[in-house]
């Protein structure tokens, strides 16, 4: 298991991204996450490396409802597809999804994480 999927996991254990999987997403592709070591989690992850992450990790396909999404609209038996086209369709950079991940960014400070947008140059 790798630093994102266990990463992943805590999330998913801790119930943190309920009402907040929109940020959740945000945070996988836009923030930079470490562990409280230090150790870099993630730079910044592209759709298809989070759609893969979700599928590994037997995300709720369900959780999709919590943006707008209808389940039975996206591909069904392709689960890789499917998380890919829920992403491209959720809106991951609008205003809310940052707000959500915003909130979650100080969410996960309490289990030992850390995620800040990356600084531009």
């Amino acid at each position: 298991m790798d630093a994102v999927d266990q990463f992943l996991l805590t999330v998913k254990t801790k119930s943190l991204h309920f009402g907040r999987f929109l940020g959740l997403l945000n945070l996988l592709v836009a923030y930079r996450i470490a562990d409280e070591s230090g150790q870099i989690v993630s730079n910044g992850l592209t759709f298809k490396q989070v759609s893969e992450k979700l599928k590994k990790n037997r995300w709720n396909p369900d959780d999709v409802e919590t943006i707008g999404l209808k389940p039975s609209e996206l591909p069904q038996k392709d689960r890789l597809r499917f998380w890919y086209v829920a992403l491209v369709r959720a809106g991951v950079g609008g205003s809310k999804a940052i707000m959500e991940a915003d909130t979650l960014a100080k969410a996960i400070k309490k289990i030992g994480y850390e995620a800040k947008l990356p600084e531009k140059n």
